[in-house]
């Protein structure tokens, strides 16, 4: 049962029935003959999708890569719950960092009126965007026409080091992605060198395959690990890695070939997520504050959709050192 329905048989065009029911002007005697048909169908609005297509929706889309991570699946409660205290509905859209689903999403956007955008992507998402739909970006915002909120992946990079040499590692390595498309990783990489530079630490960069492409980085983890195998559980080795997802893959192979983790190898992650309110995560890890990204992000967009703010914002965060098992 929709709308057609009730215009056949109110004998009135669709677009009489649409603007009826989303309060817009009809004549009396129109106005009777729809509600006559709605009476004798039973039919029922669908008020979301009125919501959706009302200029005061409320609306908002919100992006992400994927949830199968406890970063993305802590940021997606907090979101919600911040736009639910400002009386807005969060449209959850996940786009497998596939570039055509995040702009299927942004139309649907666009289209469907809604109030505004979240998101985190680390394609050029942003370029398809129309200046006017207001949109907060987490983590990377490359155009410059939007507004940013993230945490301080730069000093992030910093403090990993800085805490694994405090812990008595002497020499350090950073386990990340080959192929850096995120400017946050880039940031994180960036710090941590920084410290081993100006402190002269010494350290290694090992590269691996994308997160997304599991099986390859159990590979490259496993195979370094092998190759360099009586170095690692001899000196006093500090790791960190650029998301808790290869640092728990670092953990698994480790313990796989009876290297002891944190004695033979200290392992720091990136991120802090947890996966349940009350979890104390496994990894020592640089925490991100995620319920303040996603205060900041909302309050922001509240802000862009009520034209209270019209200048491009950068916010950075504070991070945070969590002591997990994986440290000394």
């Amino acid at each position: 049962m929709n709308i057609n329905d009730v215009a056949k048989a109110a004998g009135v065009s669709r677009g009489s029935v649409s603007n009826y029911l989303n309060n817009k002007n009809v004549s009396d005697q129109m106005k009777s003959k729809i509600e006559t048909a709605i009476k004798e169908l039973n039919y029922v609005p669908n008020s979301s999708a009125r919501d959706l297509r009302s200029k005061e929706s409320k609306f908002v889309v919100f992006i992400i890569p994927t949830v199968w991570s406890p970063f993305f699946s802590e940021l997606t409660y907090y979101i919600q719950n911040e736009l639910n205290s400002f009386g807005y509905k969060m449209i959850l859209c996940i786009s497998d960092s596939d570039f055509d689903k995040e702009k299927e999403y942004i139309d649907l956007a666009e289209s469907q009126k809604a109030a505004g955008i979240i998101s985190i992507s680390y394609s050029q998402m942003n370029d398809f965007v129309k200046p006017g739909m207001p949109l907060v970006s987490i983590e990377k915002e490359p155009t410059g026409r939007f507004s940013m909120v993230s945490a301080d992946n730069y000093e992030g990079g910093k403090l990993a080091a800085q805490k694994l040499i405090e812990k008595g590692a002497e020499n350090l390595i950073y386990i990340g992605e080959r192929y850096i498309y995120s400017d946050a990783m880039l940031s994180r990489k960036s710090g941590f060198i920084d410290y081993c530079s100006r402190n002269h630490v010494p350290y290694e960069i090992v590269e691996v395959a994308s997160i997304k492409d599991y099986e390859n980085v159990k590979k490259d983890i496993s195979s370094f690990l092998k190759t360099n195998y009586n170095r690692l559980i001899e000196g006093k080795i500090g790791c960190f890695t650029s998301t808790d997802d290869y640092g728990y893959l670092l953990l698994q192979a480790s313990n796989l070939l009876k290297i002891s983790i944190p004695e033979n190898i200290q392992i720091v992650g990136f991120d802090g997520g947890k996966r349940t309110i009350n979890e104390k995560p496994v990894i020592s890890s640089i925490r991100q504050p995620v319920d303040l990204m996603a205060k900041e992000s909302v309050q922001l967009l509240i802000k862009l959709i009520n034209k209270e703010v019209s200048e491009i914002s950068r916010i950075y965060l504070p991070i945070s050192f969590y002591e997990g098992e994986t440290t000394l």
